[in-house]
């Protein structure tokens, strides 16, 4: 087997070579990405001089403790 990850198989498009990936793992590579890009969100707005020590409570809780 190729360099794939647990549960992948390749498929043929119109003879293009597609990586497929279950359901559940495509899922939960999307969350990642989305919880990296808050996590970037956040620590961008912690440069900020004007920002509140409260205003960041309330993103991280917003954005990082919110239930799926």
């Amino acid at each position: 087997m190729s360099g794939l990850r647990a549960g992948a198989h390749e498929c043929s498009i119109r003879s293009a070579p597609v990586l497929a990936l279950p359901r559940l793992q495509r899922f939960s590579i999307t969350l990642k990405r989305r919880q990296r890009a808050k996590i970037k969100i956040i620590l961008a707005l912690c440069q900020q001089p004007e920002t509140s020590l409260r205003g960041l409570v309330f993103l991280y809780r917003f954005f990082l403790c919110k239930a799926v």
